[in-house]
């Protein structure tokens, strides 16, 4: 595809000059013309179109554009960067992906005045992969890649940006991102790897500080250290996950039950941290096995495939979600309610996506849905 980052926008500076809004706080803005697509966008208090200025892009795996802009907004005020998250991409199909980052990229040039040499990007999780991957193929400066590295094959040959690499301890793709930075301390490429207290998600805001002054060279580079008990623990969360590959499920629920015990003890020690890998890890795998069943048409795999990402973590409210359309689609109607009901009391809030949703349509003639809708609403 064709990044926009690098291009020369003629007129950029007049245009950020007559259309900046006010920049003094945390707004979503609309890119013209195009309907549905959107990004939050912050600005230091000090802003002014007379001189470019950093930006951070931020993509996340889910299209919550804002929850990455209030994370890094405080350090961004400190550093003067402005920072720009997308409520477009998402995990799922490129093709969208590109196009909600051309047009935020797009609209950000001509609302403010930005400096094409210091422009920065931040993902989490698949956000992460499409970050690292823009990086690579676009004028990007450098990359805060959470809870995710380069896909396969691994890192490319020339990486010619600055990388700053998170991962909480409890991530499932904790190993994947260790193992990263000590392929690339060998080669010599700059970055800093940081540890966060915490699981799959993206790092504090406490940590954006740092980042930005990694960036602006303030933070010196620093690789994970080689550590035998991470190495360890690499392979104890790798001998799990191969017997989740088991055909027999009987196996696959033993394994479950073992991670959520050690994962529920009480003290933090190696072995919980490695049981909570597996469970996020377990539970992700089978919510991303069951969208794919589902773009197959495959409804009741991935029924069967969802109350696995169930079983391993039944607290989880997105889980429960899946569940249900996926029940719905396979014509197990009562199977699709019980499931809503569980997503309404563990906090599924997302009533307007329920209420699109086609798959569930059969399901909202059923008089128990009007009490979930409701218990969404309150």
């Amino acid at each position: 595809m064709t990044w926009r980052v690098g291009m020369v926008l003629l007129g950029a500076g007049w245009l950020a000059a007559q259309n900046a809004p006010p920049a003094r706080d945390i707004r979503q803005l609309e890119v013209p013309h195009h309907q549905g697509q959107s990004y939050w966008m912050f600005a230091p208090a000090n802003y002014t179109a007379d001189r470019a200025w950093p930006i951070l892009y931020c993509l996340d795996p889910a299209a919550r554009g804002r929850v990455p802009v209030e994370r890094f907004a405080a350090a961004a005020e400190k550093a003067g960067f402005l920072v720009a998250g997308s409520n477009n991409s998402r995990n799922g199909p490129m093709a969208p992906v590109h196009e909600a980052i051309n047009l935020m990229v797009g609209d950000t040039h001509e609302r403010y005045s930005i400096d094409d040499s210091r422009v920065y990007v931040a993902g989490f999780s698949g956000g992460a992969r499409v970050a690292l991957d823009w990086a690579r193929n676009g004028h990007i400066a450098g990359v805060i890649a959470c809870g995710a590295g380069f896909g396969p094959p691994g890192p490319p040959k020339q990486i010619p940006f600055r990388i700053f690499a998170t991962t909480g301890w409890e991530d499932f793709n904790h190993d994947e991102i260790y193992r990263q930075s000590r392929e690339l301390a060998r080669r010599n490429v700059p970055h800093r790897f940081v540890e966060f207290e915490g699981g799959h998600d993206w790092m504090p805001a406490a940590l954006a500080d740092e980042a930005f002054g990694f960036f602006l060279g303030s933070v010196p580079a620093q690789p994970a250290p080689a550590s035998k008990e991470a190495e360890k623990q690499a392979a104890q969360y790798d001998r799990w996950m191969e017997r989740m590959q088991s055909d027999d499920e009987d196996e696959r629920r033993s394994v479950i039950r073992q991670a959520q015990k050690d994962a529920g003890r009480e003290q933090d020690s190696p072995a919980r941290r490695v049981a909570r890998r597996v469970i996020g890890g377990v539970s992700v795998g089978a919510m991303e096995h069951t969208r794919e069943l589902m773009a197959q048409e495959r409804y009741r795999d991935a029924a069967r495939t969802a109350e696995e990402a169930v079983f391993a973590r039944p607290e989880n409210s997105g889980v429960w979600y899946g569940l249900a359309v996926a029940s719905a689609a396979a014509g197990d109607t009562n199977r699709a309610l019980e499931a809503l009901e569980q997503a309404a009391a563990k906090g599924w809030s997302d009533w307007a996506l329920m209420e699109g949703e086609p798959l569930l349509g059969k399901v909202r003639r059923q008089a128990r849905y009007a009490a979930i809708l409701a218990e969404m609403r309150r």
